[in-house]
């Protein structure tokens, strides 16, 4: 019974990513890799260096260097990062926190962690001028 459900999390979980991955556009592709750039660099522990790629005007929106010594601790029970797959990319042109009218996009991974099946991230990105830059994260662990 156990193992049934367990084929049924992964399967779906497998559609579902195999089903985005060939939806990604081109428009995705530079907000993908500057999402996945910065988690490396929240992954390695190195918080100092994500509050300062974060874009200039979100910056200031709360102390984000204490934001990733306190989600990431209490989240450190998760472990190393085993995997990181994209469940969903949506732009817009408005998001909370950001009161211009510009690109966005929201990028949702599910992340499997050593110690614990699945957190899941979420990577708000912003487009100034050519570049795209962090705007804000979120990271919530997945009971299941």
């Amino acid at each position: 019974m156990v193992f049934k459900k367990i084929f049924a999390v992964v399967g779906t979980c497998a559609l579902t990513c195999a089903a985005w991955a060939l939806t990604l556009s081109a428009d995705d592709e530079a907000p993908r890799g500057v999402a996945l750039q910065w988690l490396r660099v929240v992954d390695s522990g190195n918080y100092e260096d994500a509050a300062l790629m974060i874009s200039g005007y979100a910056r200031g929106s709360q102390d984000w260097v204490n934001y990733f010594a306190t989600r990431r601790s209490v989240l450190a029970t998760l472990g190393r990062l085993n995997k990181r797959e994209i469940l969903e990319i949506k732009h817009a042109a408005v998001v909370p926190g950001d009161s211009q009218v510009r690109d966005h996009a929201i990028i949702r991974f599910n992340s499997v962690f050593e110690r614990r099946a699945a957190a899941l991230e979420e990577v708000v990105l912003v487009k100034i001028g050519c570049c795209w830059e962090v705007g804000d994260y979120s990271i919530v662990a997945i009971n299941r």
